[in-house]
């Protein structure tokens, strides 16, 4: 048995196939048990497809990482800017199932936090699923305060969305 070498890095156009592998797998795992199988396939076959995808790489407000051990795939972030609101997200933090428990997560949660200090801004924001109790609480955690509460739309399925911020210092 080897020591795994873990990777973060800024995805490139290579990673989509697995990005959205990352993303079906952590979804299935954290929202199948509120959220109906064909909701989550449809959101993320209409959010995530290969011309989304595209899309979002090209975008210059959105930022993404791929964190990779032995040179495999298994977490995905994306933060964007609002420019309306003025406000940093972190807009997807995913991690495979099989992957979570090793920090990588949180690994890619530090790099959230060091871009928007050099995006300049002096909080991050994120959204959270009221029934992804287990996310919620990691994030409150890692120091988000969950301030509103907004309706979410995944395929027919309506959920309530917490809104929280972190202040960096």
């Amino acid at each position: 048995m080897h020591e795994q070498k873990t990777v973060f890095r800024s995805w490139n156009k290579n990673d989509f196939e697995q990005v959205y592998k990352i993303l079906q797998e952590s979804w299935n795992e954290a929202y199948a048990s509120f959220i109906p199988k064909e909701d989550l396939n449809f959101y993320l076959n209409q959010t995530y497809n290969t011309k989304k995808l595209e899309e979002l790489f090209d975008k210059k407000n959105v930022f993404c990482f791929v964190a990779e051990v032995d040179g495999i795939a298994v977490g995905w972030l994306k933060l964007s800017i609002d420019e309306a609101e003025k406000r940093f997200y972190l807009s997807s933090i995913y991690v495979l199932p099989e992957f979570q428990k090793l920090k990588i997560g949180k690994q890619l949660m530090d790099i959230a936090f060091a871009t928007a200090k050099e995006k300049g801004f002096p909080e991050i924001w994120i959204g959270v699923m009221d029934n992804n109790i287990n996310a919620l609480q990691w994030y409150e955690k890692t120091g988000f305060v969950f301030e509103e509460k907004l309706p979410f739309k995944m395929g027919n399925t309506e959920v309530q969305h917490f809104i929280g911020r972190k202040i960096l210092l």
